[in-house]
């Protein structure tokens, strides 16, 4: 490989509604640092069948005549929540690109790690029943991409640390992050 020809290594997030992503985010965040990686955040919603209005927020409700630019305005909304609520705010050394798209969650996550280098999903504790339930995203974009997948659990509520001061701020501890600075 010549001098200045190397891609620079991506990690693919799936970013959703569940705490479970928020926690994955958190990690990739830590991981793009120790390697020098790009993040790629990635919503995906499913297309809308019929209507126009799109749930925003608690009784927040917004009417456009395009009913998929309603729901990308949600999913980049969902990712700044999501980056404010993993990290507080992305660091300034971790190159950063959001997406949202219209489709199958699982089919579109593989289509885009496809060529990734790492594709970072979260999961959601479950019971053990549901667990054998099909349906997972997780699940179905490791059986279908052919990149690595790192699957972050969710960690159950009481193991949920309390945030700590560090240097006057008050940070939120994720996966993979310590208490030192």
């Amino acid at each position: 490989m010549e001098a200045g020809t190397a891609h620079a290594p991506c990690l693919i997030v799936g970013v959703s509604q569940s705490r479970a992503s928020w926690w994955a985010l958190a990690w990739a965040v830590g991981e793009a640092r120790r390697r020098g990686a790009r993040l790629l955040l990635v919503h995906v919603f499913r297309p809308p069948v019929g209507g126009y209005t799109v749930e925003m927020g608690p009784a927040v409700f917004i009417s456009s005549p395009d009913p998929a630019e309603g729901r990308a305005v949600h999913g980049r909304a969902l990712i700044r929540t999501a980056i404010a609520e993993a990290v507080g705010s992305m660091p300034g050394d971790v190159s950063t690109e959001r997406q949202v798209i219209s489709g199958r969650p699982a089919a579109e996550l593989a289509r885009l790690a496809y060529g990734g280098d790492l594709l970072v999903l979260g999961s959601r504790h479950r019971g053990w029943l549901r667990r054998l339930a099909p349906g997972s995203v997780a699940r179905s974009v490791a059986r279908r991409t052919r990149c690595p997948v790192v699957v972050v659990p969710e960690p159950p509520p009481h193991a949920i640390p309390v945030p700590l001061p560090t240097q006057g701020r008050w940070f939120r501890r994720g996966p993979g992050v310590s208490s030192r600075a």
